[in-house]
């Protein structure tokens, strides 16, 4: 039995997820009939959403079981990485490229996408999603003074880079791209603690929420489009710096509390409780 690592499925109406972000951006953005690669396409999930749009979709996948899984649902796969593609197919030429999740597993990413946007139809885009090292659950696992790999999630074993806000910023200006969508994925800290086995203490998770108030602490991972500019590299990189961040707001319970909340809830019930211990003392002396 073929067993893939990474495998999905897709909700193309949940837009907290990347793929299904992924999916609409390329859509919404391109033609009724695109021609489209998908770099690290896994088993297929991905591209045989596009394929069911009437779209043509070619995968490169390094995962032989995933690459031959992927030849069920995809119109054309290809078992080996980028450069061995396009090495073997220069004059290809696509309407988009996809790009979910694999750009962390590679050593020198930059190096990639220049080769992909080389490859690009006049008009053509890029996109691609990569987690957020920043995510309050790193945060708070560092506050704890520790990093510890998992097989899944932001601190999976097997990737090589790490990306912030301003990281993935630059690593799409430094191969000539220029944001024109951009999307995070967001995920509770709590969630994401016990999603992915981090072990992380309320109190650190409480500490984090109350230091960093920031808008980006629960951005998980970035999905974005971007188009080949001819700007220069300040130019480029200020504006995907600048290019504003679409959230969909998180479904919260209603009454719900965040960890900073509880944890002073708990910090004033002590203090009540301090007190009210001390006054009794005073009045039983």
């Amino acid at each position: 039995m073929t067993t893939v690592k990474y495998e999905s499925v897709v909700d193309l109406d949940d837009r907290h997820n990347s793929h299904s972000l992924l999916h609409h951006l390329v859509v919404e953005n391109g033609k009724a009939r695109m021609d489209l690669l998908e770099v690290g396409c896994s088993s297929g999930y991905l591209g045989a959403t596009l394929v069911a749009k009437g779209h043509r979709v070619t995968g490169v996948e390094t995962d032989p079981e995933a690459a031959q899984a992927a030849q069920a649902v995809l119109s054309e796969v290809h078992n080996g990485d980028a450069e061995g593609f396009f090495a073997a197919h220069p004059q290809r030429r696509y309407d988009a490229m996809l790009l979910g999740d694999v750009l962390e597993h590679m050593v020198d990413p930059a190096a990639t996408l220049r080769l992909c946007v080389a490859h690009l139809a006049d008009g053509g885009a890029v996109a691609v999603s990569l987690p957020c090292v920043a995510h309050g659950s790193v945060r708070a696992m560092l506050l704890e003074g520790r990093w510890d790999y998992a097989d899944y999630g932001l601190l999976d074993r097997t990737h090589l880079r790490f990306f912030s806000r301003k990281g993935m910023a630059e690593l799409l200006s430094a191969a000539g791209l220029e944001i024109v969508r951009l999307h995070a994925t967001t995920m509770p800290i709590e969630h994401a603690a016990r999603e992915y086995g981090m072990g992380l203490r309320p109190e650190s998770v409480a500490a984090v929420e109350l230091m960093a108030g920031e808008d980006d602490l629960l951005d998980f991972q970035y999905v974005a489009l971007a188009r080949p500019s001819r700007s220069d590299a300040a130019a480029l990189l200020a504006h995907n710096l600048a290019m504003p961040v679409e959230r969909a707001p998180l479904p919260r319970r209603p009454g719900a509390k965040s960890a900073a909340q509880r944890l002073r809830i708990r910090l004033w019930k002590s203090l009540l409780q301090s007190i009210a211990r001390r006054r009794f003392r005073g009045a039983q002396a």
